[in-house]
């Protein structure tokens, strides 16, 4: 039972370090951003529609599970590794 909720407290703080890096950059990018109108020429009233990429929503519990899995075998590893001298 120890070795299992070590492997998915390992696997929610990756996930928590993942998703809070992927926003923290996001946010330094907006606070940095600054548009270039001379480049862009003159603005229209056109609108484009296009595609956007959408993951499936069983992404987050295969990863999940996954990330839970690799640290359970690390932690495994690592605690029956022999002492060297």
């Amino acid at each position: 039972m120890k070795l299992f909720l070590q492997s998915i407290a390992i696997s929610i703080g990756i996930h928590l370090l993942f998703f809070t890096g992927t926003s923290i950059a996001g946010i330094i990018r907006t606070m940095n951003y600054t548009p270039d109108f001379e480049a862009a020429g003159s603005l229209t009233s056109e609108v484009t529609f296009g595609t956007t990429y959408t993951s499936s929503p069983l992404m987050f519990p295969i990863t999940f599970v996954c990330v839970a899995v690799i640290g359970g075998a690390l932690i495994t590893l690592f605690r029956n590794k022999p002492k060297v001298y």
